[in-house]
């Protein structure tokens, strides 16, 4: 078995929905030569190109197809379809993980050395490399950032300090509203509104350096129980950005109420004030 990472080009096809909306997904696969190309049990993982940026899913490759075989339901995701018409052989992918972690960037990657400052394209594999191999270093944290469940953008929960027995290895399920966990519509209200609190205008890069630049949560204002099934979250008026103290706030309530951006606001602006 091999790791491999893989690109998808985000103007051209919407893995997005697509890992939404199908079984299985089929990927380009040039040869199926022992050694050479996707094999079957090898695990993917896929970079999404700008504006997301970032390694967000992993596969498992289950089979192999050819040309005649590629499912018409996945067709409907390319904005282009001419270019299958030269694709000869797939790989089946069976869907395993889709995460949105700060540490899957490419910025990420690039100030950690893991990678060169150049776009990520084409193809890398650990098959067959040696443990220094800078190939095999950057899919071993790549493997390890998806083995570890923490997500970054999660709305930050608190311990279960009820429970009374910590097993090793025990893991922790948290709700998280998918209008602020879906990568498209989180790229895009960061581009719309910047990455600085809306709440407390607190900058992560001004507070903590280059380490932190465009860390940011973003919160889905409208509640759930006011969205209907045909909702489409709407990046400029439904989705802001806030810093995890602020989200956190923002998921409370006040004597029962939940609590609104305007109220929230408020409480900030008179609290600071008080104390100045």
């Amino acid at each position: 078995m091999a790791n491999w990472l893989v690109t998808v080009n985000y103007d051209e096809f919407d893995l997005e929905k697509a890992f939404d909306a199908l079984p299985t997904i089929y990927w380009k696969n040039s040869t199926t030569t022992e050694g050479k190309g996707l094999q079957i049990n090898d695990i993917v993982y896929v970079y999404v190109t700008q504006p997301i940026s970032k390694v967000m899913y992993q596969f498992k490759v289950i089979g192999h197809a050819d040309q005649s075989e590629y499912p018409l339901a996945q067709k409907a995701f390319w904005k282009d379809r001419t270019q299958l018409d030269s694709i000869k052989g797939y790989a089946v992918f069976e869907k395993l993980k889709k995460v949105d972690k700060a540490t899957l960037s490419f910025d990420y990657f690039v100030q950690n050395k893991l990678i060169p400052d150049a776009p990520i394209q084409g193809r890398r594999t650990d098959r067959d490399k040696a443990s220094n191999d800078p190939i095999r270093i950057f899919l071993a944290h790549i493997v390890n950032e998806f083995n570890n469940e923490t997500i970054a953008t999660d709305y930050p929960d608190e311990a279960d300090l009820e429970n009374k027995s910590f097993p090793e290895g025990a893991k922790q399920t948290v709700q998280v509203n998918r209008y602020e966990r879906n990568p498209v519509a989180r790229a895009k209200c960061l581009e719309i509104h910047g990455i600085r609190c809306e709440i407390c205008k607190m900058s992560f890069a001004e507070t903590y350096g280059t380490f932190a630049k465009d860390f940011i949560h973003v919160h889905h204002i409208t509640p759930l129980h006011q969205i209907s099934e045909s909702y489409e979250v709407n990046p400029e008026t439904d989705l802001i950005p806030v810093c995890p103290n602020c989200h956190a706030m923002l998921h409370r309530q006040e004597n029962g109420i939940p609590m609104t951006v305007e109220r929230l606001k408020l409480l900030y602006e008179v609290s600071r004030s008080s104390k100045i």
